[in-house]
């Protein structure tokens, strides 16, 4: 568990998962470029959302 202790004040820290659905046209693309764009674009968009510090990872799979 992460915590981070703010002048005495233990606070536990937390993480998102975001889960997106593809259109079919994905499914054509290599999934290096997928990530790199979906990264890009939440990295961009993350500026204007107060509670996110960085977006860590973007995991693209076939299923």
């Amino acid at each position: 568990m992460n915590a981070l202790d703010v002048e005495g004040v233990s606070m536990k820290r937390k993480k998102a998962v975001i889960i997106v659905e593809l259109v079919d046209e994905g499914s054509e693309e290599e999934n290096s470029k997928i990530t790199q764009e979906l990264l890009d674009w939440f990295r961009e968009d993350s500026v204007s959302i107060p509670w996110v510090r960085n977006v860590e990872d973007v995991t693209v799979k076939n299923e």
